[in-house]
């Protein structure tokens, strides 16, 4: 979630249109013609509290992230032509991150996507650029693992595909420029993104009587983001009501991001316990997430719990086995835990990934397994 500093709507047109000029050059798509065409079925949207992408689903409907749309009544939106319009979220009560958006203030029906065939080649985010005013295509990538998703509905799709901040909800296609789904979040390494599938359910639950408990979620969502902000620049010693309000309403907002973030947040000021919880949930909610998954395993390390760090390991070594911070904490509790199967497994996958760290790996498991 990237905040700014709130505006009018007069500031906010500026702040959209200032760079049309400047920035006109790069609008030309040198990609294939139907992925090019996707750039304009993506809009800025600009809320009191960031700036983040939207994907048009019909003439009159955008999908954006629920984490976007917190609890505020209506946004900017500025089209890829750049018309600015106004927005208005539909209530609804599905728990993936995902909000719809309509031009319109009146009611009407809303009509599911078509299925979404099998995925062809890498994939890649298509959304607005903060920093050139514009909309962009970025540099693709592959899929890495997903989840279930009627099993799992907060599960998300992983993928090397290359994002920034301002993305969120933006659209993601793949070489065909076919919408694959919506991206919402990522640690600059790996990006998760919200199936199309899963577009259709939130349809499905849309509706004006969820309307009290939806604005309801979107204020938990909003205080919890607020309160990780101010927390993002603390070292240690962590206000209590902070922590408190970090604690009561992101768990509250059952938001997979959100409570990744919580974890990582507890995590890196050293409470470790109830990182744990935080993780945890967030492994119950999308079960193959990488990044989850290895804050956890991070998380247990610290916290000496090797038994319960191994198979979070062993699952990271199926899915991300590149990762040098895997294999190095692979090796180190395959050596301590004196596991000759995992040593041989994390040793191979060096040999074939990470040969610089290979001898010093070698060297501690030999220690850890003379050790008594």
């Amino acid at each position: 979630m990237y905040k700014i500093i709130k505006s009018t709507y007069h500031i906010v047109i500026y702040i959209f249109i200032i760079f049309d000029y400047a920035f006109a050059d790069t609008l030309k798509c040198n990609y294939k013609k139907n992925i090019c065409a996707k750039l304009d079925k993506v809009v800025g949207i600009k809320t009191p509290m960031m700036i983040a992408s939207g994907t048009i689903i019909n003439e009159n409907i955008i999908v954006t992230n629920r984490h976007v749309v917190e609890d505020h009544k209506h946004f900017v939106i500025k089209f890829n032509n750049g018309d600015i319009k106004k927005a208005f979220p539909l209530p609804h009560n599905f728990p993936a991150d995902l909000a719809l958006l309509s031009l319109k203030k009146e009611p009407y029906q809303l009509n599911e996507l078509p299925k979404s065939n099998k995925i062809v080649g890498k994939i890649r985010v298509i959304a607005y650029d903060q920093g050139r005013n514009a909309n962009r295509i970025y540099d693709p990538g592959k899929v890495i693992s997903f989840s279930d998703f009627n099993k799992y509905p907060q599960a998300r799709i992983h993928t090397t595909a290359k994002s920034l901040p301002g993305n969120s909800g933006g659209s993601v296609v793949d070489e065909n420029g076919e919408l694959i789904g919506i991206l919402a979040s990522g640690d600059g390494n790996i990006n998760e993104v919200i199936p199309v599938s899963l577009i259709n359910k939130i349809i499905q639950n849309t509706h004006l009587k969820h309307e009290d408990e939806f604005y309801k979620i979107g204020k938990y969502i909003k205080t919890c983001a607020d309160n990780l902000e101010t927390a993002f620049n603390v070292q240690k010693n962590l206000d209590i009501k902070i922590e408190n309000n970090i604690d009561h309403y992101c768990w509250s907002s059952n938001n997979k991001q959100l409570i990744d973030q919580a974890g990582q947040t507890f995590g890196r000021l050293g409470d470790l316990e109830k990182a744990k919880k935080f993780l945890e949930r967030s492994i119950l909610l999308d079960p193959q997430s990488p990044n989850a998954l290895l804050s956890l395993a991070i998380t247990y390390h610290i916290s000496r719990d090797l038994k319960k760090e191994r198979p979070v390991i062993l699952k990271l070594l199926e899915i991300t086995p590149e990762n040098p911070q895997v294999l190095r904490l692979g090796a180190q509790v395959a050596g301590i835990l004196k596991d000759k199967k995992m040593t041989n497994q994390v040793l191979t996958l060096m040999e074939k990934y990470n040969k610089e760290a290979l001898p010093l790996a070698k060297k501690f498991i030999d220690n850890a397994l003379k050790a008594n």
